[in-house]
């Protein structure tokens, strides 16, 4: 009797503290609107990675299979609730105050409307179309109804961020590359004070010797490398104002890439390095002052010289030359050579994931597909996911949530055309940085916001909203990159 009257009185507690803890912050977004985004994008990095920091994980090797080990699970896991849970009580506090927020001030702040350009709502509404299709639908209409709160509190997060962004009064790239390198910095330093934490043993890379991955603060090695190289590309494309800081953090997050050993992250940011590069070469050959078509054809012009490269490289090595592969095996680690011709046991991955789809080919399969009794019984314990957004989005949502998927790409392709000339290709690379890793992995994960793997679509995705929005005057041209509101070199 005594344990159900405590019980009681610690739920009364903490519903009472939950409700002043939602006033506190509506009242605080209702007098400080312009910080609102910064605040909620700041909550959702330290809550991933203080998640990861207080796991006490353990990356060991046991019998040749990498372990993850903890030290202090129930308490981490309690202590990474806590804080998811106060960033979703943020997220649902700031999107409560933004229907109560008088329409006046919404319009007046609105960053979008001080530079004459319209709303990003298609964009916005696509994505949330895409979610309910991707988490809620599967739920009702798919092959498992396996149900997780995960399917639900992102919903929350997203709507916070993309209608908070538009009354930021700082430039949303800055808030963005802080975060991304505070993963990256943050990252690094953890592995030389906690390597066991941060840092895979044992692992086969190309390179022979090179036999340690980093991990940092996050989920995985090819995580920190979607986080390193989105933060390197767009550090190119928006540089800092302080030279010796944009030199800092440019090779900063070169380091934790090429530690990281992730291959994919290695090649998309080596295109969109390639595409920014190439794109100022160009423009700067025929004159800074091009006309918004003429730069378009250029931009058209390089990304078809990137792929037929790459197509005609892949045919000269699969046909014309077959002693590539062993005069790379001499100098390579043969064992990880071995496993490119699977893309690291890729295929094998994407052939369960089609005839996961092909069950259910309108809604899916639901959530429950890469459970880990499901990926036991397919010997596949490390596909947490189908490693190809596509068919991930294929086995568990179906046509109707691929459908969907595509028709958002369809927006943020749009959006990062019409930033070409105000980002000076930056949004071109990091799309091709997006497809590069969309390939090969699941760069877009609705229901796991506080990934470092989130947090780099996060910064793709408010780059193109951002720059990217239409003019609502045709004539008119935003103001130079020196204005306040389009310097993200102020990296503070």
């Amino acid at each position: 009797m005594l344990t159900v009257v405590v019980l009681s009185i610690a739920a009364f507690a903490f519903a009472l503290g939950s409700i002043a803890a939602m006033s506190a912050v509506a009242g605080a977004a209702s007098r400080w609107p312009g910080q609102m985004f910064s605040y909620l994008m700041w909550m959702i990095v330290i809550a991933g990675v203080g998640g990861i920091l207080v796991s006490g994980r353990i990356l060991r090797i046991d019998e040749e299979t990498l372990v993850v080990g903890a030290v202090s699970e129930a308490g981490g896991t309690i202590i990474a609730k806590l804080l998811l849970s106060a960033v979703i009580g943020v997220s649902v506090a700031l999107c409560v105050t933004w229907i109560l927020l008088s329409r006046k001030r919404k319009e007046r702040d609105d960053r979008f409307g001080q530079r004459r350009l319209n709303s990003p709502n298609d964009i916005v509404i696509a994505f949330m179309v895409f979610y309910v299709a991707f988490s809620i639908l599967p739920l009702i209409f798919g092959k498992s109804h396996q149900f997780h709160v995960s399917l639900f509190y992102p919903f929350f997060v997203f709507i916070a961020l993309f209608l908070w962004m538009r009354l930021s009064k700082v430039d949303p790239i800055i808030v963005i590359k802080q975060c991304l390198g505070f993963i990256v910095l943050t990252s690094l330093i953890v592995a030389v004070l906690i390597p066991q934490l941060a840092v895979q043993p044992s692992y086969v890379g190309l390179i022979p010797g090179f036999d340690s991955r980093l991990w940092g603060l996050t989920t995985g090695a090819n995580s920190l490398g979607s986080v390193a190289g989105t933060l390197l590309v767009l550090e190119a494309a928006e540089p800092a104002a302080r030279r010796w800081l944009g030199n800092g953090i440019f090779f900063t997050a070169a380091v934790a890439l090429v530690l990281t050993q992730s291959k994919t992250s290695i090649l998309a940011a080596f295109l969109g390095l390639l595409i920014i590069f190439g794109y100022r070469l160009v423009t700067g050959l025929r004159g800074k002052r091009l006309s918004g078509r003429n730069e378009n054809s250029i931009l058209i012009i390089l990304i078809a010289l990137f792929v037929l490269f790459i197509a005609a490289a892949s045919a000269w090595v699969m046909f014309f030359d077959t002693s590539v592969f062993t005069s790379i095996e001499r100098n390579l680690d043969s064992r990880a050579v071995g496993r490119l011709a699977t893309a690291s046991g890729r295929t094998w991955i994407w052939e369960v994931a089609v005839r996961g789809g092909m069950e259910n080919p309108l809604f899916g399969q639901g959530l429950g597909f890469w459970s880990l009794e499901n990926r036991l019984r397919w010997g596949l314990l490390g596909a947490a996911h189908a490693h190809n957004l596509f068919l991930d989005v294929f086995v568990r949502s179906g046509l109707v949530g691929l459908t969907t998927l595509l028709a958002f790409l369809y927006f943020v392709f749009r959006y990062s055309m019409r930033a070409t000339r105000y980002t000076h290709a930056g949004s071109i690379a990091l799309a091709v940085i997006f497809l590069v890793r969309a390939t090969f992995e699941v760069p877009l994960q609705p229901n796991a916001i506080l990934g470092a793997e989130s947090m780099a679509m996060l910064a793709f995705f408010l780059y193109v909203i951002d720059r990217g929005a239409k003019r609502r005057d045709q004539t008119y041209e935003l103001a130079p990159r020196s204005a306040h509101f389009l310097r993200a070199g102020n990296f503070r």
